[in-house]
C-alpha cells in the first residue's frame, strides 16, 4: 500500500508537468502563426529541452529566434531539424539565411546552393534565393553564378501532332491525315544565371539569365531544335513584396532551318500574404517574327496575364495553380490560324519525400478559340486540350540527380485535322555547378 501511494505522489506531478507543457506549446503555437515571435520564442524556450527530437517544435523555435535576432540559437535549431528530417526543404533555406545573417558567407552560399540544386523547389522561392546571394555578392565585392546542366533521353510516341483519326472531311469529300511518326531524341539545355547586388539588404538586384537548349532526334533530324534565351532583369525586394521586370531576347532553329525570333517584356509581382502562402501574377508582351518568307503571315503579338496562388503544404511539399489568359494578334495577312484568345489552368504539386527521392505532379487544361472563319472547315476552329505529368528525382551526390518524367498531351478540336494525342517518357540527369 505505502509502494502504491508512493507512486501516485510521483506519477501526480508528472502528469501535471505534461499538462502545463501542453499548454505552453499550444500558447506557443499561437504566438507564432500571429506572427508575436517575441512570445514564441520565450515559450518555446521553455520547452525545447525536454523536445529536443520534435523537429516541428525546433523549426518554430528557429524561426522565432531568427526573427527576433538571437541568429546563434536559430541556427543550433535548423540543425537540429536538419538532424531529424534531412528531407525539410523549407528547414534548409532557413538555415542558410541563419548563415547569412551570421556572415558565415561561404556556409550560406552552400547551403543557398544546395536549395538551389533542387528541381522541386518553386520560381519564385528559386528567385528569392537569387536575391539573398546578390546580398552576399555585395558584402564580399564578388559577382554570382551558377550553372545547371541537364541531359535527357526522351522518346515521343507523336512526333509530328498527327491527327487521331486517319482521315478528316473538307465539305463532303475525306482525305487521308498525315501518319504518326514516333522518335527518340536526347536533349541537352544549360541555364547560366548570374546576379549581382545594388542596393541596400531590401533593395534592388540585376540579374542576367540565358538559356540554351538542343533537342537531336535519332531519325526525324527535320525536327531537331536548337533554342536560345537572354533574359536580363531588375529585381527588387521589400518586405513582403518583391518585384521584377524582365526582357527577353529568344531566337529557335527547326531542322537546320532559322524559325523563330522573339522580344519580350514582362513584370512580375509577388506578394507574401504569410509564410505558407503567396500571390504571384505577371504580364508578357512578346513580339513574335517568324524567319521564313512562307511563314511571315504567322508573325505576331502576344499578350499574357496570369496569377497563381502557391501554398506551402509542409516543410517539404508545395501546391501552386495558375490561371492564365492569353491572346495573339497577326500582324498582317489573312491566315486564319493566327488570332485567338486562349484560357488555361493548371496544377502543380512537389513532395521532397525523403532526402534522396522527390516527385512532382502535374496537370493543365487549356481552352483556344479561334477568331476568324475557315471556309475550309466552314467554321471557326476551337481546340480543347488537356494534360497530365508525373515526375520523378533520385539524388545521387550532393549537386547531381536523375530526373524521371512521364507526361501525356491531347488535343480535341472541332476541326478534326487539329485533333492529336501523345506521350513523352524521359531520363537523364541535371548537374548544378
Amino acid at each position: 500500500m505505502k509502494k502504491i501511494l508512493i507512486i501516485i505522489l510521483l506519477t501526480i506531478p508528472l502528469h501535471l508537468l505534461a499538462i502545463e507543457q501542453k499548454e505552453i506549446y499550444i500558447q506557443a503555437t499561437d504566438a507564432y502563426k500571429a506572427k508575436d515571435f517575441k512570445t514564441s520564442y520565450s515559450l518555446f524556450s521553455k520547452l525545447y529541452i525536454t523536445n529536443l527530437s520534435d523537429a516541428n517544435l525546433n523549426f518554430m523555435l528557429g524561426v522565432s529566434a531568427y526573427e527576433i535576432g538571437n541568429y546563434n540559437i536559430a541556427l543550433a535549431a535548423f540543425e537540429r531539424v536538419e538532424m531529424l528530417d534531412p528531407a525539410n526543404l523549407r528547414n534548409k533555406l532557413e538555415k542558410a539565411r541563419t548563415f547569412y545573417m551570421l556572415k558565415m558567407y561561404e556556409n550560406a552560399e552552400l547551403s543557398f546552393k544546395e536549395v538551389l540544386s533542387n528541381p522541386l523547389i518553386p520560381q519564385n522561392v528559386r528567385e528569392n534565393i537569387e536575391i539573398y546571394l546578390s546580398r552576399m555578392i555585395k558584402e564580399q565585392k564578388k559577382s554570382f553564378t551558377y550553372v545547371t546542366l541537364n541531359i535527357n533521353t526522351i522518346y515521343d510516341s507523336n512526333v509530328n501532332n498527327a491527327p487521331i483519326d486517319d482521315t478528316y472531311n473538307i465539305g463532303i469529300t475525306r482525305y487521308a491525315t498525315a501518319k504518326e511518326k514516333s522518335d527518340g531524341a536526347v536533349e541537352t539545355s544549360v541555364g547560366i544565371t548570374n546576379i549581382y547586388d545594388i542596393g541596400e539588404a531590401n533593395g534592388f538586384a540585376l540579374k542576367n539569365k540565358a538559356f540554351v537548349y538542343i533537342k537531336r532526334h535519332f531519325q526525324r533530324d527535320e525536327y531537331d531544335i536548337n533554342y536560345f534565351s537572354y533574359m536580363p532583369s531588375l529585381l527588387y525586394k521589400y518586405t513582403k513584396y518583391t518585384f521584377e521586370m524582365a526582357g527577353g531576347v529568344d531566337a529557335m532553329t527547326l531542322g537546320d532551318k532559322s524559325y523563330l525570333q522573339t522580344l519580350s517584356l514582362m513584370p512580375r509581382f509577388e506578394y507574401e500574404h504569410s509564410q505558407t502562402l503567396r500571390s504571384l501574377t505577371h504580364f508578357r508582351y512578346q513580339v513574335k517574327e517568324f524567319k521564313q518568307e512562307s511563314q511571315k503571315d504567322l508573325n505576331a503579338n502576344h499578350y499574357e496575364i496570369s496569377y497563381g496562388l502557391q501554398s506551402i503544404l509542409t516543410p517539404r511539399s508545395y501546391i501552386q495553380a495558375n490561371i492564365t489568359g492569353v491572346q495573339e494578334k497577326k500582324k498582317r495577312g489573312t491566315r486564319v490560324d493566327v488570332d485567338y484568345e486562349e484560357y488555361k489552368f493548371d496544377v502543380a504539386y512537389a513532395n521532397q519525400i525523403t532526402p534522396t527521392y522527390g516527385a512532382e505532379l502535374y496537370s493543365q487544361i487549356r481552352k483556344r478559340e479561334y477568331n476568324d472563319y475557315s471556309g475550309l472547315f466552314n467554321s471557326k476552329r476551337d481546340d480543347l486540350a488537356k494534360s497530365v505529368g508525373v515526375g520523378l528525382s533520385v539524388r545521387m551526390f550532393e549537386d547531381l540527380l536523375l530526373r524521371f518524367n512521364a507526361r501525356y498531351d491531347r488535343v480535341d478540336s472541332n476541326q478534326d485535322v487539329f485533333s492529336y494525342e501523345k506521350y513523352t517518357l524521359s531520363a537523364g540527369v541535371v548537374k548544378t555547378f
